[in-house]
């Protein structure tokens, strides 16, 4: 089971890195709720990553949908989503997401959601960084990810990375403690967060497809973007 696991903020990137996990004793537990919370507006969540990244999973978490144990759904259009209530203790309301394939040839819509969006995400699946070609992909995407935010009128410099499916990794069996350090120090894992170079970040890690490991990682990532 992951527990929480936070650093500080390391050179690469400025990102902090941070490992969500299913335990029922994890300190992210959510607030308890005032009786007449406000409804708070987070903006617009621009999403990506290659297939089989994660990202749909994630954006139907996001929108609050029943993900059974094994489905996959695969994006093959581009799909907006509007006014998404987002499943917390607190109301927090996300304008609109949009959910599209994670080809080559969506490059340039990524661009364009990323100048135009509020907060950025990118998937990574650790299960797939020692395949050169998908780690090659990942750069260039960063890449391209950092030139738009820096190009950017929005005047926001950061980028939110969530790397999938690490109980499918080589890192599955680390204890949880050294799971930070382990990923800060792997060769490829570095190439790909030294594209985020003059970006400020944050990397987490979390079972996509269990509820309350999810639960965990969205709360900590609204109360990220308050900060």
């Amino acid at each position: 089971m992951w527990k929480l696991i936070i650093t500080g903020v390391v050179a690469l990137g400025a990102a902090a890195y941070k490992v969500y996990s299913d335990s029922a004793g994890s300190s992210t537990k959510p607030p308890p709720a005032s009786p007449n919370p406000p409804i708070r507006r987070l903006g617009n969540f621009v999403i990506w990553g290659r297939p089989d990244s994660g990202k749909t999973t994630f954006i139907l978490q996001l929108r609050g949908e029943y993900i059974k144990s094994g489905e996959k759904k695969a994006t093959t259009s581009r799909t907006l989503y509007k006014d998404v209530k987002l499943q917390l203790a607190e109301e927090f309301v996300l304008d609109s997401i949009v959910d599209m394939p994670g080809t080559d040839d969506r490059l340039d819509d990524w661009r364009e959601l990323v100048a135009k969006g509020d907060h950025v995400f990118y998937l990574i699946d650790l299960s797939r960084t020692d395949n050169a070609r998908y780690a090659a992909a990942v750069r260039r995407d960063l890449k391209a990810t950092i030139d738009a935010l820096n190009k950017s009128s929005k005047g926001r410099k950061r980028i939110n990375i969530i790397a999938s499916h690490i109980d499918k990794s080589k890192w599955s069996n680390v204890d949880t403690a050294q799971v930070n350090n382990v990923l800060q120090e792997d060769p490829v894992i570095r190439q790909m967060y030294e594209s985020m170079e003059g970006v400020k970040g944050y990397v987490y890690s979390a079972n996509l497809t269990n509820s309350t490991s999810f639960k965990h990682l969205l709360q900590s990532i609204v109360d990220d973007l308050q900060a």
